[in-house]
């Protein structure tokens, strides 16, 4: 397996908030890029073994912890507005983009994004708004939080703290133990301190107002992507995401394609080593085909 070197770097945003980042170097000269955008509750430092496995086939991967999320700035768990996350992350793409070679850059070299959970919603509004503008060989869209799994006192405490009092926080309330069946990977998540376990009731407005944008616009997206879900997800309601991928017209002649894992917890990746593997297996060889696809 090729080495990959870790950076850490920060990139003020439009707005002046300080965003973390984070970079995998491969041994030698990239083919590829992957960007990974994390889901809410966690930070990009998480992605460090999927941006090995991707180091070994000559993958440079980067990403940033969202606003109010890790070690980037900004109220903790809290956003306007989801677009504001998308332009976090074009701000990233084009500052990184413009300190590589020529040849690494997007317009000469694939690149990809990879968001999880919230992150997938993100990566969907970004690729709404901004795909382009910078162009990218296709996007992995892993169990998108279309749809949550959560209580109806909880959705209508949301509801009524996103119109009355929009910067409080409450707790996440994820269980660690709902993100993965692998004890280590839970005992980690549970005990790491760089995680934000609270989101605004701005931040749940902004949540609702960005899946109605993909409900209406998502069938407009034209990148290819590889959708996947596990059916055992108790974060993420899996059949509305099957149900909006179905609506989309044409997704197959775009090179849109959607997996359901039977039983599968949310955090698909990180699942047991013997379970996660051919996800990791699937996702590493689709992003490879749009490799070859665009040489």
């Amino acid at each position: 397996m090729r080495a990959v070197k870790h950076h850490e770097q920060t990139i003020e945003a439009a707005d002046g908030t300080a965003l973390h980042v984070e970079r995998w170097e491969p041994e030698g000269t990239p083919r590829f890029a992957v960007v990974f955008v994390h889901g809410g509750a966690e930070h990009v430092g998480r992605y460090a073994r999927m941006a090995e496995g991707f180091g070994a086939h000559g993958g440079l991967c980067l990403g940033l912890d969202h606003r109010g999320q890790g070690k980037s700035g900004g109220p903790k768990g809290d956003v306007h507005a989801f677009e504001d996350y998308a332009r976090d992350l074009r701000t990233v793409i084009e500052t990184v983009a413009q300190t590589r070679p020529a040849g690494e850059r997007p317009d000469a070299m694939p690149w990809l994004l990879f968001g999880h959970s919230m992150g997938g919603l993100i990566s969907l509004i970004y690729l709404l708004d901004h795909a382009k503008a910078i162009p990218l060989a296709g996007a992995v869209i892993s169990s998108p939080l279309i749809e949550a799994w959560v209580s109806t006192f909880k959705r209508w405490s949301a509801e009524v703290g996103s119109r009355l009092v929009p910067w409080l926080t409450q707790p996440t309330g994820i269980p660690p133990e709902t993100i993965s069946r692998d004890p280590e990977e839970v005992k980690r998540y549970a005990n790491d301190p760089r995680r934000v376990g609270v989101l605004s009731g701005r931040w749940y407005g902004a949540m609702k107002r960005a899946v109605a944008r993909v409900r209406a616009e998502g069938g407009s997206i034209d990148v290819p992507a590889l959708w996947y879900v596990g059916t055992g997800d108790q974060i993420v309601n899996y059949e509305p995401t099957v149900a909006l991928f179905k609506s989309f017209p044409e997704a197959e002649q775009r090179g849109q394609s959607l997996h359901c894992f039977t039983d599968y917890y949310h955090e698909l990746h990180n699942e047991p080593e013997a379970l996660r593997q051919p996800v990791i297996e699937m996702v590493e060889q689709w992003v490879l085909e749009r490799v070859e696809e665009s040489c």
